[in-house]
């Protein structure tokens, strides 16, 4: 595989321990950059035996349709095309297609939202008790950060969003774990500075290189020409360019999804006469066929011109083409936006070598505010796309190579880059303290300010609300809060001027859910949520998630989602969500087990799945933090042995054996069990349950578990480890819920010590001879035996101890 000299310096410097910055044009192989060091260490490491770079990969994309491209490009490489001794597994995780909850993938393809959700504890992917499990696995993975630019980010002077967070985290992990960050676009200022900030070797494509990238095999270099009209984006315009000289393909880009439909039919009739086929890709067609439409696209623009099937095509689309298709064009029509969203349209005319093409940018429309009139930017910042309009204006009509875009980059983007970093220096205290917040208490609220703002509503289609299970997961159309917004008030007044003899009672228009107040984990998805009535339009900002009744909603392939007057076309609805995955697979059911071979089972997972993912890490911190250079493993083992100590409490125990007698299977008095045999499906069990229940009270042990192990923890580590038993003890305390905080009283069975002794020896953790435990007592607080809060380091060692401790516990009873 031949390498350009970039791609080159970027391996250099992952390999030397270095991170990286790569600002490189788009289509000259960035993706493969940031992979190709990944796939050979872990080539190499598997044929030599060793550890040479992290064993997980997660990418991280703005948006989903990037994530799909690359799964699959990547997937198809690795499996057809690369001679592995061991394949590494692809994986896919976002919102659309949650393939990967756990992030068990060894490369795994993300949206920044939820490669973000994990690190932060709390992950889109999980349920908030199983709050805690990912962030280990950010925090021990090779991070690459795709088209960098496009991430969330505040506005107004709030130094907020995936963008903040991100370079927050990373300026943390220096050192520890590797990253590279990727755009085509930032402004210089902004390169250097986070160089120094994130201690990064930055790597750009020099005019020579970028010449010889865009000339390809001896052939002309590519070449794109801009050109700015005072009018608005229109089909005359689009039609006329596009039957000039040999076009036989046109890219249209508009800003709004209402506006592409508008212009995909005023195109339609027009273009078909003259024997032009017509595309129309956007955001809201359900993900099937938007995969459909995605492989279509990218055969018909594709680099490979024989496999195209339509001789000449207009494509009219979104942002959606922006990043994440590999294709090109002759002539490309986009409304204007800021400067950088521009150039990675015009990414997308004239792409590969030899090819010649122009890039044509509109004013957008513009729209009735508070009265005024005024131009219609959304969803972009106004001042971004007036500078951007300036700038390009003055070069209207020439060639622009990737440093004539640099430069205009500059002049648009540098003075919001310096005010963003200035604005995260003065505001870097109330950042970290919402960080804090959202790792420590798994508190979902700080989504909003640390990921994204909740711009966008997710739209769902039902006849009842109750259809679509939970809503969270059901397959919807993200709009622009202000979309939504405008929609109720289209539904308001179709459903008060509908025929009175047409329904019973006036429909129903939009609602949203809550969570309801049942503790019943069995309850179905649809007894979990309250529905309620949008009766106000100031409502549709207190919610992520709203259903429209499908009276009002119509959808097909060729135009997507969007709201009718009833009864124009047939009405459609959303397929039902999911329900969100646990650490275990639903429906599992207990069988009987002993506290001795629960701690074996476990370690037997530990040692043939996860053991190596930390071994890097490990070696880190040892360097940075004077940790032992196996002492996230021990901190791991003994996590193992000790996490369910609790359960041999004698009032634990006597739940147990009273339970076995009550089905018919008891138990000798001695056997230390920590599950039992259990199925839900069986009457005689839920009775039996129910039965002991009121005999005896079956106690906690999460908590009480890390109270007992205490004194042995911090002694097994040593006194210069206070922050790894702290981290040992608090995902001990934490393996079942993120918000134990307290413990009950306790006391401790007489064959408990006999019992851990043997978990000790299974775990391979050398034992004193005599075990000191502690029982309950009231002087001992919980939290003083817990990580200090808002201490990164002591964070990320409890991160790195939960995730393999729960991941253990899980899959030991799946297995099992």
């Amino acid at each position: 595989m031949e390498f350009h000299c970039f791609q080159r310096n970027v391996a250099q410097h992952l390999r030397n321990g270095k991170s990286v910055i790569l600002q490189a044009p788009t289509g000259t192989g960035k993706t493969m950059a940031a992979l190709w060091p990944f796939l050979e260490a872990w080539d190499r490491d598997k044929r030599d035996q060793t550890v040479s770079f992290p064993k997980k990969c997660i990418y991280s994309v703005p948006m989903r349709v990037l994530a799909n491209q690359f799964e699959e490009d990547i997937d198809k490489l690795v499996r057809e095309r690369m001679l592995f001794v061991q394949t590494p597994t692809v994986k896919i995780q976002t919102g659309e297609r949650p393939d990967d909850p756990r992030l068990l993938g060894n490369l795994i393809f993300a949206t920044i939202d939820q490669s973000l959700s994990s690190a932060l504890a709390v992950p889109y992917s999980l349920s908030p008790r199983m709050a805690n499990l990912n962030a280990g696995a950010f925090y021990s993975s090779y991070l690459v950060f795709d088209e960098f630019h496009l991430f969330p980010v505040g506005e107004g002077g709030n130094a907020s969003g995936a963008l903040v967070t991100t370079l927050q985290l990373l300026a943390k992990l220096q050192g520890i774990v590797p990253f590279v960050l990727m755009t085509a676009t930032f402004s210089s200022t902004m390169l250097g500075e986070l160089a120094q900030r994130l201690g990064a070797e930055v790597v750009t494509v020099g005019k020579k290189e970028y010449q010889k990238i865009a000339s390809g095999d001896g052939k002309q270099a590519r070449r794109r020409y801009y050109h700015i009209h005072e009018e608005n984006m229109n089909a005359d315009a689009v039609l006329d360019a596009h039957d000039t000289g040999n076009v036989t393909r046109s890219i249209v880009v508009c800003n709004q999804v209402g506006r592409a439909q508008k212009l995909y039919e005023e195109l339609r009739d027009h273009a078909k006469r003259k024997g032009t086929g017509i595309h129309l890709l956007h955001s809201r067609f359900t993900s099937e066929h938007r995969k459909k439409k995605e492989k279509e696209i990218r055969r018909e623009f594709g680099k490979e011109v024989q496999n195209r099937t339509i001789d000449s095509l207009i494509l009219v689309a979104t942002q959606v083409v922006e990043v994440g298709l590999d294709i090109t064009c002759d002539r490309l029509h986009t409304e204007i936006a800021p400067a950088n969203a521009v150039f990675q349209r015009a990414g997308r005319c004239a792409r590969y070598p030899g090819e010649v093409g122009h890039v044509h940018i509109y004013q957008v429309p513009t729209r009735v505010s508070r009265g005024k009139e005024k131009l219609d930017y959304l969803p972009y910042s106004g001042t971004l796309c007036t500078a951007s309009w300036q700038s390009l204006s003055a070069r209207t009509g020439q060639e622009l190579d990737f440093e004539d875009e640099q430069a205009v980059i500059d002049e648009v983007h540098t003075s919001a880059d310096q005010d963003l970093l200035k604005a995260m220096d003065l505001q870097h205290v109330l950042i970290w303290r919402s960080i804090y917040d959202a790792m420590e208490a798994t508190e979902h609220s700080h989504r909003r300010n640390l990921i994204r703002n909740i711009d966008s509503i997710t739209v769902l289609a039902a006849n009842r609300p109750e259809e679509v299970s939970n809503p969270f997961t059901a397959e919807g159309f993200s709009l622009f809060w202000g979309s939504v917004r405008r929609i109720w008030s289209e539904l308001e007044e179709m459903a008060n001027g509908h025929d009175p003899g047409e329904y019973e009672d006036q429909p129903w228009t939009m609602q949203y859910p809550s969570p309801s107040q049942t503790n019943d984990e069995e309850a179905r998805q649809d007894e979990r949520y309250v529905w309620h009535p949008i009766s106000d339009k100031s409502l549709i900002r207190c919610t992520k998630v709203v259903v429209i009744n499908s009276l009002f909603c119509a959808y097909d392939d060729e135009l997507g989602f969007r709201v009718q007057t009833p009864c124009e076309e047939p009405s459609w609805t959303s397929k039902p969500g999911r329900s969100c995955p646990g650490n275990r697979s639903r429906g599992y059911n207990y069988q009987l087990e002993s506290y001795g071979k629960h701690i074996e089972r476990m370690v037997r997972v530990y040692e043939n799945r996860f053991k190596d993912d930390y071994i890097y890490v490990q070696r880190k911190l040892a360097e940075l933090w004077n940790l032992s250079v196996d002492g996230i493993d021990q901190a791991i083992r003994l996590a193992i042995a000790c996490h369910d100590l609790g359960k041999l409490d004698r009032h634990w125990q006597c739940w147990v054996h009273l339970y076995h007698k009550e089905i018919g299977e008891p138990i000798d008095d001695s056997y230390m069990a920590v599950h039992f045999n259990s199925n839900r499906d069986y009457q005689i069990h839920r009775e039996a349950e129910k039965r002991t229940d009121r005999q005896v009270t079956r106690p906690n042990h999460a908590a009480e578990s890390a109270v007992a192990a205490a004194p042995l923890v911090a002694g097994l580590l040593g006194p210069k480890q206070k922050n790894l038993a702290k981290a040992v003890l608090t995902a001990i305390a934490r393996h079942h819920s993120t918000g134990t905080d307290s413990y009950s009283k306790f006391a401790l069975h007489q064959e408990a010590e006999n019992a851990l002794k043997q978990a000790l020896e299974v775990a391979q953790v050398p034992a004193p001879e005599r075990l000191e435990l502690w029982r309950a007592d009231p002087n001992v607080k919980l939290d003083s035996l817990m990580i200090t809060p808002g201490k990164f380091r002591s964070l990320l060692l409890y991160l790195y101890v939960v995730r393999m401790l729960r991941l253990c516990d899980g899959l030991s009873q799946e297995a099992g």
